[in-house]
């Protein structure tokens, strides 16, 4: 839950991960992207510009290239 003085739980996921961040999400907002941190110990976020809210639809091919990442390096 994204919400204003909301406080995250004192253990963060430890899984590598990416979060794709899309520009025109009309429920996850881009000004949020500043919090992954605050959720994931080892993640990168990945901004995707002209995007909306339907990843597998309008940018598969990031979404590929990023799985095909962690599953190479094992690492975010």
């Amino acid at each position: 839950m994204a919400v204003d003085g909301f406080e995250p739980a004192y253990d963060r996921l430890h899984t590598p991960a990416v979060a794709l961040w899309p520009e025109h999400d009309p429920l996850f907002p881009r000004k949020w992207s500043d919090r992954t941190d605050k959720f994931f110990s080892r993640a990168r976020l990945r901004l995707v510009d002209g995007a909306g809210h339907y990843a597998p639809l309008e940018y598969p091919a990031v979404i590929a290239e990023e799985v095909r990442g962690l599953l190479v390096d094992g690492s975010a």
